[in-house]
C-alpha cells in the first residue's frame, strides 16, 4: 500500500524523479512510448523512403531527432539510439520507424556533460 501511494505522490509531482520515481517521469515526457528508462521515438514515413529494416547510416538524421526530442522534453540521453523494428503502417503505403535511447530525467541528472546530443550523434561521438 506504502509503494501505491508513494507511486501516486510521484505522478502528481512536477518531477516524478525527484520523488524516487525516474521511469514515472520518463514514461510522461515520451509522447510515443518509453521502455523503462528508455525514451522511444517512432517516424511514419512513405515507401519507398531509402531507409532500410536494418540499421545503417541512412537512420542517423532520425537518431539525431529522437536525441533531440528527448532533449526538448527534458530528458537526457546517453548512448547510442537504436533501431528497435520497423513495421507496416496501417494505411498500407507507410512503415513505422521504432528507435530508442537510454535517458536520464534532467531533474536528477548529476553529469549534464555526459548527455548525447543530436550532434553528437551525426559526428559519430558517442
Amino acid at each position: 500500500m506504502a509503494a501505491a501511494k508513494k507511486t501516486a505522490a510521484a505522478r502528481q509531482a512536477q518531477s516524478p524523479a525527484k520523488a524516487g520515481e525516474p521511469e514515472i517521469e520518463v514514461e510522461e515526457r515520451s509522447a510515443d512510448g518509453s521502455q523503462g528508462m528508455r525514451h522511444v521515438k517512432e517516424y511514419v514515413v512513405r515507401e519507398p523512403s531509402g531507409l532500410g529494416d536494418k540499421d545503417g547510416p541512412e537512420h542517423e538524421a532520425n537518431k539525431a531527432g529522437v536525441t533531440q526530442e528527448a532533449i526538448q522534453r527534458g530528458l537526457h540521453p546517453r548512448g547510442d539510439v537504436r533501431l528497435d523494428g520497423v513495421e507496416d503502417h496501417h494505411d498500407g503505403l507507410s512503415r513505422v520507424y521504432q528507435y530508442s535511447v537510454t535517458v536520464v530525467p534532467s531533474a536528477v541528472d548529476d553529469q549534464p556533460g555526459e548527455t548525447t546530443t543530436p550532434r553528437k550523434v551525426i559526428e559519430g561521438e558517442d
